[in-house]
């Protein structure tokens, strides 16, 4: 392979970006095989091309430091199939929210005084005939609990993540449960405010939002600041923690396609990640528009944008899925008007 050129600075750059180092985009697309085999029993063949070329072609903005020999590279074009269950586009909509709760919860932390808890809400295991159903049930529940006085008082806001699992023991049932950040004020673990909420008052409160005869297991998990740590490291972990269930690729070890299509139409339309208090107002205050885009899987890069916009935008690199490997097939420059390509040399 030889390059067409005509200027250095392009081949220099061709050479260094020649191959993506950035290895999850080859390991997500390679996982997500498994899902595209199940989908191959029953999918349409429009709905099987958007799978396999899911993520096949990935267009990245590079930009140059003024000063300094760095690059910096942002995602600005790719070609993903934005299916529920690819493993790919998961793991694109959990940077997505990564970055929009780590914008969110560090504005409320800017401007209140608040601490965090984790908490996980469980749900008896449903068949998967009847999912649907539960999760209705489950996201009605969890509405007449955050309604009630003692959750008022008490509770700020909060960012819940459904995530659907198979039960291990009996793949036909799923572990329905969410995943919750509560965002509480300081004074909630003084005594003298009366604020704070034990684990198994949390069990009552969830047993009768759900209208059910049995105690529901709920988890509590004080998040303790560290002190070594700064303010946005600390955010930052809060975050990855928060976002890394409801995105979380499922196991498909011992699943028929038969179980997974029943999976997928019980699941069609639904939102898994909701928001509330004063988490939602501040994604309202702090985020632009096109984050509430839910088909954008792009636009979701962890770039300071300020920064950036002080670099030099050097053009678009253009990489593409080949043998198992992703390679640069051509480079588009911001200030030329010629295409500077990948390609053999002929012998003439």
């Amino acid at each position: 392979m030889e390059l067409y050129q005509k200027d250095n600075k392009n081949v220099k750059i061709i050479e260094k970006f020649k191959e993506l180092d950035e290895p999850n985009f080859l390991i997500k697309k390679r996982n997500s095989q498994v899902v595209f085999d199940l989908y191959s029993n029953f999918a349409s063949k429009n709905k099987l091309q958007r799978l396999q070329e899911c993520g096949t072609t990935l267009g990245f903005d590079l930009y140059k430091h003024p000063k300094k020999d760095e690059y910096n590279k942002k995602l600005a074009s790719a070609n993903f199939c934005k299916d529920k269950f690819c493993e790919m586009c998961n793991w694109r909509r959990a940077r997505k929210y990564a970055i929009q709760n780590f914008k969110t919860l560090k504005a409320i932390q800017e401007e209140n005084n608040v601490r965090y808890i984790f908490a996980t809400f469980t749900i008896k295991n449903p068949e998967i005939k009847d999912l649907r159903e539960t999760i209705k049930h489950f996201n009605k529940s969890w509405d007449r609990m955050v309604r009630t006085k003692k959750w008022k008082n008490s509770i700020l806001g909060f960012v819940k993540a459904i995530e659907i699992p198979f039960q291990k023991s009996n793949k036909d049932y799923i572990n329905l449960h969410a995943h919750c950040l509560l965002v509480v004020p300081t004074k909630y673990f003084n005594k003298n405010y009366n604020l704070y909420i034990k684990q198994n008052e949390f069990k009552k409160m969830w047993q009768k939002a759900l209208r059910v005869d049995y105690t529901p297991s709920v988890d509590i998990r004080i998040i303790k600041p560290n002190p070594n740590r700064n303010e946005d490291d600390a955010i930052a972990s809060v975050v990855a923690e928060t976002t890394k269930y409801p995105m979380k690729a499922l196991d498909f070890n011992g699943i028929d396609w038969q179980k997974f299509k029943i999976l997928t139409e019980q699941t069609k339309g639904l939102r898994f990640v909701s928001f509330g208090g004063i988490v939602l107002e501040y994604r309202r205050k702090v985020l632009d528009e096109d984050d509430f885009n839910e088909d954008d899987l792009i636009g979701n890069e962890s770039v300071n944008e300020e920064e950036i916009n002080t670099w030099e935008y050097l053009g678009r690199l253009w990489y593409s899925l080949n043998c198992g490997k992703y390679e640069l097939t051509h480079f588009e420059p911001s200030k030329f008007s010629c295409l500077y390509q990948t390609s053999q040399v002929s012998s003439k």
